[in-house]
C-alpha cells in the first residue's frame, strides 16, 4: 500500500513540475512595449507608416520640426495617423543617412517612435528613426 501511494505522489509531483515549466502569459512577446524601437528588442513595429501630409519647421534648435503622417490600417503600423516631432537625434534614412530637409509632402515613410506617445488624435510622438520608402519599393 505504501509503495502504491509513494508512486502516486511521485507521479503527481512530476506532472505539477512539468506543467509549471511552461511560459506564463505575462512573459510572452505580445505583452512587451512594441511602440518603441529599443536596442534589446527582437521585434520592432512601426509607430506609424504612411504619407507625409504636413511639414512644420521649428525655430527651436533642439527640435527641427514635425510631420503629420497618415496611413492605412493594413500597413503593419501601430497607428494610422501621427504628429511626429523630429529632433537633432532623429535618424532619417533614404538608402543612406539623410536629413530633415530631404522630407517632402506626399513622401511615404515608416516612423519608429522614441519615448512616450501622447494618446490624442492624432497621436503625438518623437521619432527615433524615419525610413523614407521610394514609391517603386511599395
Amino acid at each position: 500500500m505504501f509503495k502504491k501511494l509513494s508512486i502516486l505522489f511521485s507521479f503527481l509531483f512530476l506532472v505539477l513540475t512539468i506543467g509549471g515549466c511552461g511560459a506564463s502569459e505575462d512573459q510572452s512577446p505580445s505583452t512587451t512595449n512594441q511602440n518603441s524601437a529599443s536596442e534589446d528588442s527582437q521585434f520592432v513595429e512601426y509607430g506609424v507608416a504612411g504619407r507625409i501630409v504636413e511639414i512644420t519647421v521649428s525655430e527651436d534648435e533642439s527640435i527641427l520640426g514635425s510631420i503629420l503622417v497618415e496611413g492605412s490600417e493594413e500597413n503593419g503600423a501601430t497607428y494610422t495617423e501621427a504628429l511626429v516631432t523630429i529632433t537633432s537625434d532623429t535618424k532619417i534614412y533614404k538608402n543612406e543617412l539623410s536629413s530633415f530637409e530631404d522630407l517632402t509632402m506626399d513622401m511615404y515613410v515608416n516612423v519608429f517612435f522614441q519615448g512616450d506617445v501622447k494618446e490624442s488624435f492624432p497621436v503625438q510622438a518623437t521619432a527615433k528613426q524615419i525610413n523614407i520608402i521610394p514609391d517603386d519599393a511599395k
